[in-house]
């Protein structure tokens, strides 16, 4: 539970911490698998995180989750975020069940993954369900009351990363810095792009991107098409933030034209995908042996907090913070407080 509710805490937003909290959330009640869907603010499909799903079932939600899984009464990841029965154990309703077990989710999806029992759970911001959370087991495991109890006060956690998401957040980029693609001047048609680019996209579970996961890009993701029209618009260089599972892809575009091809005008458009730094730092200090208060004290100094609040916001005396900064700095093998935040200061928030 301590690291979902760093997680859920660190204001990186739910896209941004997707494959760690669903892991995290799977062990704590000890599922075979997991997902996590979440929604926009108009309670379409925005993005997923499935842990052991390969590519080619992954794809059938990137590219055909309206034809396939859209249909008249189907039960799928948007019915579940519908806010309508219980928010933990809808499927615990037989005839709810049997409306999932006959639909396409479970017969494309489930079955081929040995999927049987699931337990889902809905978190619900402003008046919408906003992410769903899956947990599925074999044909021997059923889920119990007791396993809906445990999601309980997870789902007051998620609600909180859904509601405390921070435009300011640090992100590092991961990615190399000559990913790139070629549109045309309207960002609908591709003309070039290099494999690592191909790369990003093709792991990223985009949706609504045009991207499959499965085969090379063929046309031009859905974000060129936002970054031709800002820069028909007078902005010479815009830039689009896309949010993806466990960071975001930063598109930069700029105008460009092939030499002797007649295509004209072409626009460039260079990626970056980025993680949160937040989730990093977490990742970090739950790998070190110290305590959950130490933890907590080593990341308020890894963000850049002053030694000086330490007492006072953890509620610890000078001679204990003394002693818990000892088992820090051994930890971390670090020597002073600003090394801490030195260890993550080249943040990327352009």
């Amino acid at each position: 539970m301590e690291r979902i509710r760093l997680l859920c805490h660190c204001g990186a937003g739910v896209e941004a911490i997707a494959s760690s909290l669903t892991g995290a959330v799977r062990d704590l009640i000890g599922a075979d698998s997991a997902a996590l869907f979440w929604l926009d603010e108009s309670g379409n499909p925005l993005g997923f995180f499935h842990d052991c799903a390969p590519a080619e079932v992954k794809d059938l939600f990137i590219t055909r989750f309206e034809e396939l899984f859209s249909g008249p009464g189907e039960v799928n990841m948007v019915t579940l975020a519908e806010i309508e029965g219980p928010a933990i154990g809808r499927m615990f309703d037989a005839d709810f069940a049997a409306r999932f077990w006959s639909g396409e989710v479970y017969r494309r999806l489930c079955t081929p993954l040995g999927h049987h029992f699931m337990l889902d759970m809905r978190i619900e911001w402003q008046g919408r369900g906003r992410v769903v959370f899956c947990a599925w087991n074999g044909p021997d495991r059923p889920f119990t009351l007791t396993d809906a109890a445990a999601l309980e006060p997870v789902r007051t956690l998620i609600s909180h990363a859904v509601a405390t998401q921070r435009a300011e957040a640090g992100w590092r980029s991961s990615a190399s810095d000559n990913a790139h693609l070629i549109t045309d001047a309207g960002g609908t048609r591709l003309v070039a792009i290099n494999p690592e680019a191909e790369a990003i996209l093709m792991a990223s579970h985009l949706l609504r991107q045009h991207v499959s996961m499965t085969h090379q890009p063929e046309t031009a993701p859905g974000f060129a098409i936002l970054l031709a029209r800002a820069m028909t618009k007078g902005d010479p260089g815009p830039s689009a933030y896309v949010p993806v599972a466990d960071g975001r892809i930063v598109a930069r575009a700029s105008r460009t034209r092939a030499v002797n091809s007649g295509l004209g005008a072409l626009m460039y458009v260079a990626l970056d995908l980025q993680t949160p730094i937040d989730v990093l730092m977490i990742d970090t200090v739950m790998q070190l042996p110290l305590t959950p208060l130490q933890r907590e004290i080593a990341l308020f100094g890894m963000r850049g907090g002053a030694r000086g609040d330490c007492s006072a916001l953890f509620g610890v005396s000078p001679e204990a913070l003394k002693k818990h900064l000892r088992a820090i700095y051994d930890a971390t093998n670090t020597a002073r407080w600003s090394e801490l935040a030195g260890r993550f200061a080249d943040r990327s928030n352009a």
